[in-house]
């Protein structure tokens, strides 16, 4: 019972992580903005009034604040919902963030992805959640120095947890899903997803005729990875050796099975189980303030935060 109560007590007062919840913070960011800018293109079709979805919607009260963009009028005017949302995002990018722009990055983006979840894949719906997630990742102390403190911190803490928990139930979901049918078990799943010409590529279609003892060695590799990760991720010296898995299975979904949104918003998502050393050193040469040389007397603003 003491370990529980010390470790409560830590997640109260100790901002867990810091670097890690920041550059993944920034990551994130990144991912919504350029998957909004590679929408542009067919923006009036996917945002606006050349709608290629049913728009009815049967939200009411408070709800319906979440599928504006399913509505004539709204539709119309997309772009107060698009442009926004890339400003937001493209400030968070370097940094600039509190916790009311999240909060309306969110908004902003729920109404983008529910103006046509239809034709949506489940990379949007993560999305959707990490940046509801990432609402509560103050920039903060390291530790805290008085009340109002160890409140942000407490939900600094359980936000980054959730983060991490929220990519779990995602694996856990896919893994154990795939035993309800035969062609993840039988080793099958890849070589039929391959063989789709929208899902694969020419020359691993050529491929295909010849033995493909790989595709079944690689299709229970993938199943395997996703009914484990939920246990293994949280061993700290398992993640080295786990992680790069996950980065090969969703780069591939990305590059060879063609569902790139998808693959580049999980791989992303990766970003928040880079230890807090290796995010502080990357965060550094990501910062503009190393081209600085500090005069003496004078402090460096590090910009704006929570």
């Amino acid at each position: 019972m003491n370990k529980v109560w010390g470790q409560l007590d830590i997640i109260q007062n100790e901002v867990l992580h810091p670097n890690s919840a920041q550059l993944y913070l920034r990551v994130i960011n990144l991912t919504a903005f350029l998957l909004i800018t590679w929408m542009l293109p067919i923006a009036d079709q996917v945002w606006g009034m050349d709608y290629f979805v049913i728009i009815d919607h049967e939200f009411s009260g408070l709800k319906r604040a979440a599928v504006l963009l399913r509505e004539p009028f709204f539709r119309e005017y997309y772009e107060f919902f698009v442009y926004p949302f890339l400003m937001l995002t493209a400030l968070a990018v370097f940094g600039v963030s509190n916790f009311w722009s999240r909060l309306v990055t969110w908004v902003l983006f729920v109404n983008l992805h529910y103006a046509d979840y239809e034709v949506s894949n489940g990379g949007w719906h993560v999305l959707h959640h990490l940046l509801l997630l990432s609402i509560f990742l103050f920039k903060l102390p390291r530790f805290v120095i008085n009340g109002n403190g160890a409140f942000h911190t407490t939900m600094h803490n359980l936000g980054f947890l959730f983060s991490w928990i929220q990519v779990c139930i995602l694996y856990l979901t896919a893994g154990s899903h795939k035993f309800l049918g035969s062609y993840w078990v039988y080793g099958d799943a890849l070589f039929v997803t391959l063989s789709i010409q929208e899902f694969s590529l020419p020359w691993i279609m050529d491929l295909l005729d010849k033995n493909t003892w790989y595709l079944k060695v690689g299709n229970w590799i993938s199943l395997f990875y996703q009914v484990s990760f939920p246990v293994l991720i949280w061993f700290k010296s398992v993640r080295p050796f786990l992680l790069p898995i996950g980065l090969v299975f969703h780069l591939s979904i990305a590059f060879l099975v063609g569902v790139l949104d998808f693959g580049l918003i999980l791989v992303a998502a990766y970003a928040m189980f880079i230890p807090d050393e290796t995010a502080k050193k990357l965060l550094y040469w990501l910062t503009i303030n190393r081209f600085r040389k500090p005069m003496a007397g004078n402090n460096i603003i590090k910009g704006i935060g929570d």
